[in-house]
Formats: C-alpha cells, structure tokens, sequence
C-alpha cells in the first residue's frame, strides 16, 4: 500500500540533534555496556509512542527479537501488555535473566494469534532473517485493524552494516567478509548468509508498498530523525541512514 507522509512529532531541532550526540556516546561504548545504550533507547521508544498513540497502558504489543529485553521492561513499566519472542535462547540471557513469560519462536511464524495485538515492535532484527517479506507478512496479521507497528533494521550500506565486520562489509558480502578474517580471525558472531543477510532501505520499503494490510506513516534514520528528508533520496538513504526506521499502521 502507497506510503503516506506523517510529521516528526516532538521537539525541536536543538532537541533532537542533543540526544543523536547523546546516542552517539553510549553508542562508542556499545559493546562494553550495552544496557545504557539500549535502556535509552528504550525510554526513546515509549516517549516517542505515548506522543504519537497515547498511553501505552493496556495495549497488547509483541516485541519481536527482544533479545535480552531492554524494550519489553521499558513497554511493561508503561503499562503495556508485552509478549516478548527471540528466535535464539542465548540472546535471552545477555543481561542475565531472560524477561519474563519469554517465548523462544520464530519471527516468520509468530505464535499469536491474528488480529490480536494493538501494536508491534521489532529492533533491529530485520537484518538477521533470511526472509523479511514473511515477517512483515507476520506482523501484519498479528496486528488488529488499526494497529500500528515499528519496524527499525540496520541497512547494509550504513557505517554499521556489517555489524563488528565494519567497515569491511563496505567492500562486499564476500570480500570484505574474507579481508576481515585475515586481519581478525574467523570467531565472530555474525556471519553473511548464516545469520546476518543484506539489507536495503529500498527493498524494505518496496516491501511494505505492496503489502494489502499495511501503510506506512514515515520512515526516518533511526538516530538523527531530523534527517528524515534523505530517506526520499534512493542511494544516499543506504549510506546516510545508518539505521532505518519503519512506522506503519494496519488498515
């Protein structure tokens, strides 16, 4: 379905350029103390749904891929109602205890029932599925009419698209993955193929154009959502973006 505009909602210029150097901060120290990023981000999140949705109180959400469930405490502790799924059981348990009434399934069959949920979230998963087509698939039929959805992914030509192969990846899926494990060995967590797929901004949103159910109500760089005109450019949107966000409703 046609892609639909939707005004940032919140804050000034000022505002939003203070918390991407903010993001930008906790993002250097990313892998050493993921909880500060992630609870930021987290706290972002619901701040950013309240405003546009209102109170998340009661609302029946899944947030899918949770790993180790910054998001779900941050839902819960709004008020919401919270499934949280992972496909992988150690992902669960990267802060220590898995979040509670955790569900191991899988993203292209999602274990809930169709129309049930108010809305959906998924971080930074997309680009771990070999099939994004049948998630999105997925989260269109768990939402009920009128629900909405957040969708957020790291494309592939962003600074980070490789994951800790970056910059590498920027060389190619093949290439760049075999320059990397001659200059750092072979024991790293992502693998092109296996486990971390490429991923573009335009694929994605071609995605959602044609699906039936779904309409998207903005898209926007997920760390500098001032920005989001350059999501209108094709190309520059795969380098510029570093992170896309997808914001759509059920219809």
């Amino acid at each position: 379905m046609a892609v639909t505009a939707e005004r940032g909602v919140g804050g000034g210029v000022r505002a939003h350029v203070t918390r991407t150097a903010e993001l930008w901060k906790l993002f250097r120290n990313e892998r050493s103390d993921p909880g500060a990023f992630y609870r930021r981000l987290a706290a972002d999140a619901v701040a950013g749904f309240e405003r546009r949705y209102g109170s998340l109180a009661g609302k029946r959400m899944a947030d899918v891929g949770c790993g180790p469930g910054y998001y779900t405490e941050a839902f819960r502790a709004a008020g919401a109602v919270v499934l949280p799924l992972e496909y992988d059981p150690a992902e669960l348990r990267l802060a220590g205890e898995p979040p509670a009434d955790a569900v191991v399934g899988d993203a292209e069959r999602l274990p809930i029932a169709t129309g049930a949920l108010d809305a959906v979230f998924c971080s930074n998963m997309l680009e771990h599925t070999p099939r994004p087509a049948t998630v999105v698939d997925e989260m269109a039929r768990v939402l009920r009419p009128g629900g909405w959805g957040y969708l957020s992914f790291t494309n592939w030509y962003s600074p980070w698209g490789g994951h800790e192969m970056s910059p590498y990846h920027l060389l190619g899926p093949e290439r760049g993955v075999r320059l990397y494990e001659k200059r750092h060995g072979t024991d790293h967590k992502h693998r092109v193929g296996e486990n971390l797929y490429v991923t573009h901004i335009g694929d994605a949103l071609r995605m959602f154009e044609a699906h039936p159910d779904l309409v998207v109500r903005r898209t926007e760089p997920r760390y500098y959502p001032w920005a989001a005109p350059i999501m209108k450019v094709p190309g520059a949107r795969e380098v510029l973006a570093w992170n896309c966000v997808v914001r759509f409703e059920r219809v």
